[in-house]
Formats: structure tokens, sequence, C-alpha cells
């Protein structure tokens, strides 16, 4: 044996102490069992009867205090020290060995736990799980399974461990998916792990207000018909006016939809199909607005004209409807037309203007002379309306803790207690842990689901808002389904309904 060495490598023969209290028997790499025991007389060795006892060579006990219980398992490598190694077999102690990857600490026989040591070299290098730069590999699946750098744990040897972070703890099973860890394979992390949370945090979030976000977008629709209305004496300064308005039905096009077909768009005549004309003589100005707007008027409301004439043939299937006077009606009032000198020009202006100041479905619009009718009685650009609900909050700095206890299924059980008709639950065998039998064959049936307040509250408001404003047709009848403030036996029974999934929760449940 070196002078020099510390510690020793020991394969683990077995963990069962009868004593339990975490020792085990191994033999040192470069011992031969055989020769050991054969040395051992007066008596000679019994395999039987002197192993775990004082005769035992083999027994070591652990360095770590009893309650940092932590006990390699058979097969598995230790390393050993002694109170003085100039005799072996007396004060020995065992630490657990390291293992070559978190991955294998379901179990790695001892050559593997040598990797990362002087006779590790020739053993092929496991699969990382953080590049150099400290990013997880294989797209991360595995992160959060095992603990950080900086943060103190206690780690089963599947998935349950205890963390300890700066200031949480967490308390987990089922961490990752599968049955078990498999070497050099990266767990997959398993969000609906079993857990208990302890949390304190330095600041405190409040939930403020949500601030509600209105977008107006413009609807871009294909003008289905096209109103124009025509002066044919502008300029007359008798207050006796000529004119006609036309309705055209209008093809598809792109110059033809609402974004593009605007007061001086120019039409194609292959793209308007005449419907109706009416004419009008010898009428005032104000007679003049009333005849266009009433003919504006009963397209936005009817499908044919006073005098009989069809104007569309559903009433479904008109709008939207764009009305305007006709190119050369609107030139008169155009900035082009107000360069012009003389007087036919200056009253062909002024007439237009106030004519087409008028021209509206209905006199509270602002905007004269033309519009889109995109609808019965509505006016203007159709628009999309989308709402967004922005949440807002704010930080304080106000120190909060929370806990929290997460499962599929949660149980909250009492010794003591017992839900009538059920009996109690029997507790015995269940002190190193409930098994899964137990969960489902004994708890499960004696306990009931879990009651959500604020919905619980619903329905019993339902219920008084029923009692307190219900009526009788006659004394003695049963009271009327719908009551004065518009509740009724419908909703409340359909609530009676939902109540085992929307005010029960089957899967938290107590005694």
């Amino acid at each position: 044996m070196d002078d020099n060495t510390i510690f020793f490598q020991v394969q683990v023969m077995s963990n069962q102490d009868p004593m339990m209290l975490g020792r085990i028997r191994a033999k040192l790499l470069i011992d031969n069992y055989a020769d050991i025991v054969k040395s051992i007389t007066d008596p000679p060795w019994n395999e039987e009867k002197d192993i775990w006892t004082i005769r035992d060579p083999f027994v070591f006990s652990p360095l770590m205090p009893y309650f940092m219980y932590q006990v390699p398992k058979k097969d598995e490598m230790a390393q050993v020290l002694y109170v003085n190694k100039e005799f072996k077999y007396q004060n020995q102690y065992y630490i657990q060995n390291t293992f070559s990857s978190p991955t294998t600490t379901n179990f790695e026989y001892y050559v593997g736990g040598n990797k990362f040591t002087g006779t590790g070299t020739q053993l092929k290098n496991p699969k990382p799980l953080k590049n150099q730069d400290g990013t997880y590999t294989d797209q991360s699946v595995h992160k959060g399974v095992f603990p950080e750098p900086g943060d103190n744990a206690i780690l089963g040897r599947g998935s349950a461990d205890v963390v300890a972070k700066q200031d949480t703890i967490l308390i987990r099973a089922g961490k990752f998916k599968g049955a078990e860890l498999i070497p050099n394979v990266p767990p997959v992390a398993n969000q609906q792990r079993g857990f208990l949370q302890l949390s304190r945090f330095n600041q405190s979030k409040i939930q403020l207000p949500n601030k509600i976000i209105t977008e107006a977008n413009e609807t871009v629709v294909q003008v289905k018909y096209l109103i124009e209305w025509v002066i044919t004496n502008p300029e007359n300064t008798q207050d006796n006016f000529t004119g006609s308005v036309y309705l055209y039905q209008l093809k598809p096009d792109l110059s033809t939809n609402s974004t593009n077909l605007t007061i001086g768009t120019v039409v194609k005549e292959s793209l308007k199909s005449l419907v109706v004309e009416e004419k009008f003589s010898q009428l005032t100005k104000e007679e003049t607005i009333t005849f266009i707007n009433d003919f504006i008027k009963t397209c936005n409301t009817k499908t044919t004209t006073i005098s009989g004439k069809t104007l569309f043939t559903s009433e479904l299937n008109k709008f939207p409807i764009f009305y305007r006077p006709n190119n050369i009606t609107y030139s008169f009032i155009t900035p082009s037309s107000t360069t012009q000198t003389g007087t036919t020009a200056a009253d062909a202006f002024k007439n237009v203007s106030e004519i087409y100041n008028k021209i509206k479905l209905r006199q509270a619009l602002k905007q004269g002379g033309y519009g889109l009718i995109y609808a019965k009685n509505k006016v203007g650009k159709p628009m999309n309306f989308k709402t967004t609900v922005v949440p807002q909050e704010a930080y304080k700095s106000i120190q909060t803790t929370y806990g929290s206890l997460g499962a599929d299924t949660l149980y909250l059980l009492s010794h003591t207690s017992a839900i009538p008709g059920k009996g109690k639950i029997n507790f015995d065998d269940t002190l190193y842990g409930i098994s899964l039998d137990q969960f489902v064959d004994e708890i499960l049936p004696k306990t009931s689901s879990l009651v959500r307040g604020e919905e619980l509250l619903e329905l019993l408001n339902l219920i008084v808002r029923f009692l307190i404003t219900h009526t009788h047709a006659y004394p003695g009848l049963p009271p009327v389904p719908v009551t004065q403030d518009g509740s009724n036996v419908t909703d409340i029974l359909t609530e009676m309904q939902n109540a085992y999934t929307k005010i029960l929760n089957e899967n938290i449940r107590l005694n």
C-alpha cells in the first residue's frame, strides 16, 4: 500500500446492514476476498455467521453523519479511508464515489465511477448535458431536471429530489418522464410532476384593472351599386333646376372597391349597368336637394321606387351603395373650376356647391355630396373593430411568500376525520410511504371532492335570486318559470348539472 495514499477504492459487495446504520461490506479493488477470509483463524471464518459482525474485515461505516443517509448500491464504487492505514480493517470509513453522469445515478458499475480520475482515461466519454457556454444540449428537454450550480440539493436515485435554492425550496417526485434514468440519454422534463414549493420574493406583483385597446381597421368591400346625380343647368339664376338621378349596378373590379371608389373616381362605362333613371325638372334648389335625397333614402330602405320601378332584386344583396354627383357635375366645384372667371362659372359653382353640401342620407352626417352606404342606415367606411385586453400590473418592494402543492391528484387527509357513511381511512403500513394500491383502493373511496368557492357562490346567488324574485300565477300553483329579474328554472337546473365539474374538483380530495 502506497504511503502517500489517502483514499482507497472499494467495490461494494452488500449494503444490507442489519443495524440499518448505512454501513457497507466492500473490498479494496486490489484485494482478494478469498485470501483475506482464509487468513482469519481461531476460529476459521464462517461466511454465514461472521458477516456484519466484529470479525468481518469488510465492513465500512459511513463517513457522513447518519443524518445524511447516502448508501451506495451493490457493485458500485466507494472511496474509503482509515484512521490508521497501517491497521487495515479497523476504524474504516467510506464516502459515496462520484458518477460519470447524472444519468447514471440510478446505478453505475464500479468501473464507471473512475471516469474522471487518472485511471478513467480509457473509458468512453459520457454525453454532456450542457455546452461549454452553459446552454443546454438536446433542445433543452432536460432543463430543470438536475440541480443547477450554486443550489443545494438532496437527490434520490430516480425522479425525486429536494432542491434548496436561495429563496425557494422544492420537493419533487416525477421530475422526468419515463420509469428511470437511462445512462447517457438526457431525460425529458415532466411538467406534471408532483411538487411542494415554498418561495420568498423580494417584491410583490399587483394586478391592476385591464386596459382595453380597440383598434379600428377599414374593411375593403366591393361596391355593388352606384348612385349618381346630375344637374344639367347648374349655371341658371332662376332657381329652376333640371337633372336626373341614376342607379347603376357595378361589376366587380379593383377600381370599384370601397377604397378606390371615391368622389372623383372615373368609373369605366364597361363596369356600369344602368338599373333606374329618375328625372326632375323645374325644381327649386331645395326641391332638387329633396328629390335626390329621397332617391338615396329609397335605395337605402326599399327595393322599388315610389313609381314602382325595381331597384334591387333582393333586400339582402344590395349593399354597399355609393352615392355622388357624376363627374361632369362634380367638375363645377373642383379646384380647377374655381379658377374660371365669368358670371356663368360663378353661378354654377355657387348652385352646385349649395346642392352638394346638402346631399346626405341623414342630415346629421357631416359629409355632404357623397357617401358609402355599407349597410342599411350606415354611412361611412366599413370598419373592423378588434378589441385587445392588455393585462396591467405593478411591482412593489414588499417581500412576499408563496406556497404551492401540485400533483395529478391531491389528498388532504386527517387521521381522525371520516366522511359519514364512508368510514375512516386505514393508514396501516403507510409510515414509509403510501403505495399506489392504497391510494386507489383505500383512500379514494373514503374521500370527497373539494369545493370551488367562487363557483359555489355563483350557484347559490342564482338560487337566492330566484327565491326572492319569483312569483306564482295563483296561490297554490308552482312558481312561474321566469322571475321578475330574468332568472329562470332552466338556468338553475343547468347549473346544478354542471356543478359536478364546475363546483367540485375531483382531483383535490379530503376526508
